[in-house]
């Protein structure tokens, strides 16, 4: 049968990888979808593939092995990127799509705001797959993708199952609280955050409709903005090359590549290298062998023919012959000679072992060493203290890394050194001389030893300079340089820069200053408004969150749209032919800057009328409760509420279950004893006496006090004001007074609850079938008749 091979591999494997990067390549330049770093890496692959058939057709092989593994270099830098530039386009339609859910409800609202449920639910659908479908007959992901609408499924099963856990996760929520009220009443507010959300929604798109024209303008302003931050902008991707001064003087003029931690390297990497510079230049490739390197100590056994004595090195080097012109290696020995080109079973040991097997200089080429049942004869003997001097580029020894000790000091050093040794920030320590030997590096590599680092001779600093750039496109590793009296540790990293934003500053003042005028407007318009929010009992805060909520519709409406504008323009450009030399940008990266934009604009020039707004719910200077200072150990606070009627009783009793409740916990704010709740008689009539000892966190400052709630008749029939009296027991005067302020806040949110709770609710509590404290010491009153 005929052999089947694939010959001249590195050609082969390098035209393929280009066929398939320039087809992907071509698809997206369709859409002038462009990336300079893949265009860059891919032009230069297609040069070294024509230098190597042309070296190929001449016969000059090894200049055809060196053209065809550096395209191959190029070409598998690039190949991962084209299609994350795919993919990063179908993100950006993700991104798209989660907001367009949003616009959708608010577009239904503003525009046909229908009062059955059912017809809501359609026309949000309907506006959604209105704009998907223009969206997708415009944005190239829906050509790029091999089916388009897995797009719009796996997005909606993306949303549905957010929805599912969304209400699987309330009604689990709503279940605790039934719980929790049946067990120790209501005593905690059940305003939800989406309540407080879709009511601020609801009111902001409301009054957007009652003011048709100037939501269109406002919008139409925004629609532009992002329209020109879209146009304006570019994301820009480049291989950026970090040059950072390293100490010490370089042992020679060249570079030398290892793992920013010593882990292992691939063997292309010093193929590479090789097949790219020698045998003009030096090349030397370093391996060592370990039996184990984390965990436990690595012990290699060694014997020698002279000796019945056997010897435990921590590891073995693997070197090549061409060491000696890098780092002169040979310089450090004592005896013998370094390796030959081409030489298998010899092996150089330091002064160390020698001694243990009683080796002397006369012995060398005359004696073998064994391990792993392989005899190696010695030729070599080095001098310890020459060998611990000799330092490469990074300034470490050329002995590998002792683990075991970096293991036990990573142990001891904090979370930040640990990062900044991951980041290879720091020197590591290695093996000493007498705890390995060295073999050549063929051999080391075949009985199973790692590739850690190559190093290359360039001779002058010229020469470094001129082969950096084409080294560092087609690796991705650190390396260190050497150039005349000065070491320099380069990176190279794609980097990611925004071109255009200068251009955005006047656009964007101009679309914040018409925001800004619009929702001063809006504050002022609704003074009344504000009034009765306050009335009502709204917070300042939740005024002015009415506000960023519309301004929160205004920005999703503008951003959509303009964006949505942005790609039909661009997809007019890419038919028509016009501009051509123009590239488009449809990534992820510039969908959110895009659009985080638009957003922020509209939110900061939100921040003043919202801040207005809040001030006009409470004109007063004092907008915060003011708490009186106590008279020595004394503390009676006027508190801002009051009662009317037989509520005095219910609300009283309301607020004895509540202090009841912590008697039993020593985990919240506070701990109570001895709550009782009694009729008192004060000057203008009977009232009431809620007291009890209190316990206040935090425990260990030893603060208690004795508390008492006085419902107290006012001058006005049948009002009540209420009088909080605090005598401090135990404690320092200062910690008493600061921990209070928490206890009264506590307190005072319990007031509140008591405005928000029904009518039956109270009502319970009047007559005693809910909230009753029959058994406690709080059950002296009677209930009042209603």
């Amino acid at each position: 049968p005929p052999v089947r091979a694939i010959y001249h591999t590195p050609l082969r494997v390098a035209q393929d990888i280009w066929n398939i990067d320039h087809f992907r390549m071509e698809n997206l330049r369709r859409f002038r979808i462009i990336n300079q770093i893949l265009d860059d890496l891919h032009s230069r692959a297609a040069e070294e593939l024509k230098e190597a058939q042309k070296a190929l057709k001449e016969r000059r092989y090894d200049a055809f092995s060196s053209h065809a593994r550096a395209a191959w270099g190029y070409e598998i830098r690039a190949y991962p990127d084209v299609q994350k530039t795919a993919d990063d386009v179908v993100k950006g339609v993700i991104f798209y799509l989660a907001l367009l859910l949003p616009f959708s409800f608010f577009t239904e609202r503003l525009i046909f705001a229908f009062p059955d449920i059912r017809k809501q639910i359609l026309g949000v659908f309907g506006i959604f797959i209105g704009i998907f479908i223009v969206f997708a007959l415009v944005h190239p992901a829906f050509r790029i993708t091999m089916n388009p609408f897995i797009i719009l499924l796996a997005f909606i099963m993306l949303a549905l199952s957010i929805l599912v856990i969304t209400i699987v996760t309330r009604k689990f929520e709503e279940q605790l609280k039934e719980m929790q009220r049946g067990t120790m009443g209501r005593h905690r507010a059940d305003i939800g955050r989406w309540g407080v959300a879709a009511a601020a929604f609801s009111l902001g798109i409301s009054n957007m409709r009652r003011r048709k024209l100037r939501t269109f303008l406002t919008c139409l302003t925004l629609v532009l903005l992002t329209f020109t931050v879209l146009s304006f902008t570019s994301v820009v991707s480049t291989i950026r090359f970090n040059v950072v001064p390293a100490p010490g003087a370089p042992l020679y003029n060249g570079i030398m590549i290892r793992h920013a931690i010593w882990r292992p390297l691939q063997e292309q990497a010093y193929r590479v290298l090789w097949d790219a510079f020698a045998p003009q230049r030096a090349v030397a490739g370093r391996a060592w062998f370990f039996t184990a390197e984390l965990g436990e100590q690595s012990f290699i056994n060694l014997t020698c023919s002279k000796s019945d004595k056997d010897y435990d090195a921590k590891a073995i080097v693997g070197m090549t012959a061409e060491e000696a012109q890098v780092t002169r290696i040979h310089e450090c020995l004592r005896a013998g000679r370094w390796f030959l080109p081409g030489e298998r079973y010899a092996c150089i040991i330091p002064e160390g072992v020698a001694d243990a097997f009683n080796i002397t200089d006369e012995d060398i080429g005359k004696v073998t060493l064994q391990f792993n049942g392989i005899h190696f004869q010695l030729v070599g003997i080095f001098d310890n203290n020459l060998l611990k001097q000799r330092e490469d580029l990074d300034g470490e020894m050329l002995t590998p890394v002792d683990f075991i000790m970096m293991q036990r000091l990573q142990g001891q050093m904090g979370a930040q050194s640990a990062q900044e040794a991951e980041a290879g920030f720091r020197e590591y320590l290695h093996l000493a001389p007498d705890s390995v030997i060295f073999v050549p590096f063929d051999t080391l590599i075949n009985l199973g030893g790692t590739l850690r680092s190559v190093a290359v001779n360039f001779v002058t600093p010229e020469e470094v300079r001129m082969v950096l750039d084409k080294v560092m496109r087609r690796i991705g590793f650190n390396l260190y340089a050497g150039q005349g009296d000065r070491i320099y540790k380069y990176s190279s990293i794609a980097a990611t820069s925004i071109s255009g934003v200068m251009d955005l500053v006047i656009p964007i003042l101009i679309a914040a200053l018409i925001v800004l005028n619009t929702m001063l407007g809006a504050v002022y318009e609704r003074l009344k408004e504000i009034g009765i929010f306050s009335s009502l009992g709204l917070a300042p805060t939740h005024v002015a969150i009415l506000f960023i909520a519309e301004a929160f519709v205004y920005s999703i409406l503008g951003a959509i749209l303009g964006y949505l504008l942005g790609q039909v323009v661009a997809k007019l450009i890419a038919v028509t032919g016009l501009l051509p030399g123009l590239s488009l940008n449809y990534s992820s990266l510039s969908a959110i800057i895009s659009i985080s934009i638009v957003i922020l604009v509209v939110f900061l020039s939100t921040l003043y009328p919202a801040k207005k707004a809040s001030e006009l719910a409470t004109p007063g200077v004092e907008r915060r409760w003011q708490v009186p200072e106590p008279v020595g150990d004394l503390w009676r606070i006027r508190l801002p509420f009051s009662v009317s009627g037989n509520q005095g009783v219910a609300l009283n009793r309301f607020l004895a279950e509540w202090f009841q409740a912590y008697e039993e916990y020593s985990i919240g704010d506070f701990v109570t004893e001895e709550t009782r709740l009694e009729e008192a008689t004060f000057e203008h009539g009977k009232g009431f006496r809620l007291s009890l000892m209190a316990w206040l966190a935090p425990f260990d400052l030893g603060v208690s006090q004795r508390v008492e709630l006085l419902t107290i008749p006012s001058t006005m029939e049948d009002v009540y004001d209420i009088d909080l009296v605090i005598h401090r027991e135990s404690g320092d005067v200062s910690s008493w007074k600061r921990v209070n302020r928490r206890f009264l806040n506590t307190l005072r949110k319990q007031f509140l609850i008591w405005r928000t709770l029904s009518e039956e609710e109270r009502i319970s509590y009047l007559t005693g079938a809910e909230g009753s404290t029959e058994g406690g010491p709080a059950s002296s009153l009677a209930p009042q008749p209603a």
